[in-house]
């Protein structure tokens, strides 16, 4: 059995798989006890064909190419590799990103000197069309999930969290957030890996941006779906702002409301009502 398992959702992003297979080419771990599953989401591009003619490149322990009917969410894609994955530690990789050297060695080793760690995050690089900066992420912190997803989606775990029974939903478009947060309301515990590791590339045809146009609604389904994770007041919050009843607000992008935000929020519509009332 591999030590590890890597799934790459895809869908059309033939043209980063060069960047994306050189990187694990240059894993200073090695690959031998690496399996790679790439599942493809009903590419009309050149994806399939590319993989392929690197599995016959990459001394990896597997490397499976496996192919769907389209999904349209990179949530049950990831689903589907995973079911098939045999390794002791899993993770996930957009095919628009790339690893470092270290990640996987770095990752692993971690994992196996902290046995009551789930998993492990490093930080990363993260590209846009005009820039590349260095991004730092805070210390695991159980508390901060709440208003903000501080895992990136590459985060490697025990296969435990998989034997659990936990799973990508496609109910919100911030898949990874309601994940992680399946994930530590079920006792799982990071280590925060302080190095960049990774390369994120940002761009305007990736499911996280578009997921970002969404972002009220993503937010209030991560809530609906794991009610007893937040407080009461957060819980009634993301009702509310399903059902679109009008006092509800969507908050700054990427941010669940705490509890005091939303009796700020309240108290200013409150005061706001008064004054126009004349009192």
């Amino acid at each position: 059995m591999p030590i590890l398992s890597l799934v790459i959702p895809n869908h059309d992003y033939g043209r980063f798989s060069d960047r994306l297979f050189a990187s694990l080419a240059a894993q200073t771990m090695g690959l031998r006890d690496v399996e790679i599953l790439f599942v493809d989401d009903a590419s009309g591009d050149d994806s399939v064909a590319r993989a392929e003619q690197w599995a016959g490149r990459l001394d990896c322990e597997r490397f499976a190419v496996e192919r769907l009917e389209r999904v349209g969410r990179p949530g049950p894609v990831r689903n589907h590799g995973l079911a098939m994955a045999r390794g002791r530690y899993l993770f996930c990789l957009d095919p628009d990103d790339a690893l470092r050297p270290d990640f996987m060695a770095r990752c692993v080793e971690a994992l196996e000197a902290n046995p009551g760690i789930t998993g492990v995050y490093p930080d990363y690089y993260e590209h846009t069309p005009t820039a590349c900066r260095e991004t730092r992420l805070p210390d695991f912190n159980q508390g901060l999930l709440r208003v903000q997803n501080i895992l990136p989606p590459t985060a490697m775990y025990r296969r435990e969290v998989w034997d659990a029974g936990l799973r990508y939903r496609d109910n919100t478009d911030y898949e990874d957030w309601d994940f992680w947060v399946q994930c530590v309301a079920a006792g799982a515990r990071f280590l925060h890996l302080p190095a960049p590791l990774y390369d994120y590339h940002f761009h305007d045809q990736n499911f996280s941006y578009r997921a970002r146009l969404n972002d009220g609604p993503a937010k209030a389904a991560i809530v609906r779906n794991n009610p007893g994770f937040f407080h009461p007041e957060v819980a009634q919050w993301a009702e509310d702002l399903h059902r679109g009843r009008l006092h509800s607000q969507s908050f700054t992008r990427g941010h669940i409301p705490s509890p005091n935000d939303i009796r700020a929020l309240f108290k200013a519509i409150e005061e706001t009502v008064l004054t126009a009332s004349g009192f």
